[in-house]
């Protein structure tokens, strides 16, 4: 193929990304459970003190 091609084809992709995503994300009741919104709380990663990576802590 050749590379004007492939750009086009690249740039017209990364539109249509940004497009899904828009209407994706414009839903917020889609991905945001509706305990979260009332708490205001998230689930938290959990801290761990065994790190074993070589430096003192």
């Amino acid at each position: 193929m050749k590379k004007g091609n492939l750009k086009r084809i690249i740039q017209e992709l990364e539109d249509l990304l940004t497009e899904l995503k828009s209407e994706v994300y414009s839903d917020k009741e889609a991905y945001v459970h509706p305990w979260y919104e009332k708490t205001g709380d998230a689930p938290r990663r959990i801290q761990s003190d065994d790190d074993d990576d070589g430096y003192a802590d």
